[in-house]
């Protein structure tokens, strides 16, 4: 499903309202699962979309393959890397920082604030690190740098969108369905249900996996999404498991 075609949908141009989410099921059937039905069978109410820290409209995604940005080095977040793009799935973007390898892959929203483009770092008195785990001699990071972004081709600025706002507290209730991404297999988006709710945290228990996958964070994490939001971005999500 192509994002352009959805958006001029009369339930592409999203309130704030969790209900237009869930319409918006009715038309883009996900395969043999569908949330309308699913809402149904489990006598299960979506979480409202003001609970999440996303765009009330998904974000269009214009990067390419190979493309060079800016990012956060996932493991060392005082560094910002040269990183490429490697992947493309709805509204993400699967980065390899330059000088790592594809053990390392992670995946980013194209609005975080996590992703610039080339020349953000300098322009605000940064400098470029290498990711941890350079493969190389830290001295040789200078010129390494210098031919990886030789000839790349850059990705626009035009392309970044500004991070959501993120909501005033958490609004999140036990039992409230939702999108969320399978951390230990983050290519993955899948039906999850909140579980529980403790402060600025909450539960996320992956439906029909028995807990296996389940993990805490934050209220305004930007691996948790409104029910429907798969549809709309032409993502992929995964049906529930059968445990």
């Amino acid at each position: 499903i192509d994002w352009n075609d959805v958006r001029k949908h009369k339930y592409g141009h999203l309130s704030e309202s969790a209900s237009q989410y869930q319409e918006a099921t009715d038309i883009l059937d996900l395969g043999h699962f569908t949330w309308d039905k699913y809402l149904k069978e489990t006598c299960s109410v979506p979480a409202p979309v003001h609970c999440f820290k996303q765009s009330y409209t998904p974000p269009s995604n214009e990067f390419k393959i190979s493309m060079k940005l800016e990012a956060q080095d996932p493991r060392n977040t005082t560094s910002t890397c040269i990183a490429t793009v490697v992947g493309l799935t709805g509204a993400r973007l699967r980065l390899r920082l330059d000088g790592s390898d594809n053990k390392n892959d992670f995946w980013r929203l194209v609005d975080s604030a996590e992703i610039q483009p080339i020349g953000n770092c300098e322009k605000n008195g940064g400098m470029l690190q290498p990711p941890l785990g350079f493969r190389l001699n830290a001295s040789s990071w200078p010129m390494f740098l210098l031919k990886t972004l030789n000839g790349a081709e850059m990705a626009p600025i035009r392309i970044f969108h500004k991070e959501p706002p993120s909501p005033s507290h958490n609004f999140f209730k036990m039992g409230m369905k939702l999108e969320a991404v399978d951390r230990k297999n983050p290519h993955f988006i899948c039906p999850a249900t909140i579980g529980e709710v403790r402060g600025s945290e909450v539960l996320v228990t992956f439906d029909g996996w028995r807990g296996a996958f389940d993990y805490w964070c934050r209220f305004d994490s930007r691996d948790i999404f409104p029910v429907g939001w798969c549809s709309l971005t032409g993502d992929n999500l995964q049906p529930p498991g059968t445990k």
